[in-house]
């Protein structure tokens, strides 16, 4: 062979080889990007439905609970403010209103926690899980 076509032969395989990293580092980076962006405790998705006014948003948290979160806290609120007047009857019926719209997840064992802190009268205990719970969603 003479210099001139090995040349080519190194260029060509140069060029190979160039173009094999970068499709190898091109297809791994967003996956390598995305999984070290999101943390278990933070990552957030958004669903949005609807107009352009974004009119049906819900918001999912890693690790809270998934099911219709809005509805919860505010299930959560009320039954804190229940606690809060001593009305356990009521706490109770907005912590098994809150505990149908949750699926698994941090918030629906919390309230779980909550609604048996509540039936053995430990209102404290309940106001205090009820709360962990609502910070989970």
């Amino acid at each position: 062979m003479t210099p001139r076509i090995q040349t080519y032969i190194v260029a060509a395989v140069s060029i190979a080889v160039l173009f094999g990293v970068c499709s190898l580092i091109m297809t791994n980076i967003s996956p390598i990007a995305f999984a070290s962006s999101i943390s278990a405790a933070s990552a957030t998705t958004t669903n949005q439905t609807g107009n352009q006014t974004g009119a049906n948003i819900t918001t999912t948290t890693a690790g809270g609970g998934g099911g219709d979160q809005e509805t919860a806290t505010k299930q959560l609120d009320q039954a804190i403010k229940a606690l809060d007047s001593g009305d356990k009857a009521a706490a109770e019926g907005y912590m098994k209103e809150a505990d149908k719209t949750l699926s698994e997840g941090e918030a629906k064992t919390h309230l779980s926690e909550a609604m048996k802190a509540l039936q053995a009268d430990d209102t404290e205990g309940a106001k205090m899980h009820a709360q962990a719970a609502q910070g989970y969603l």
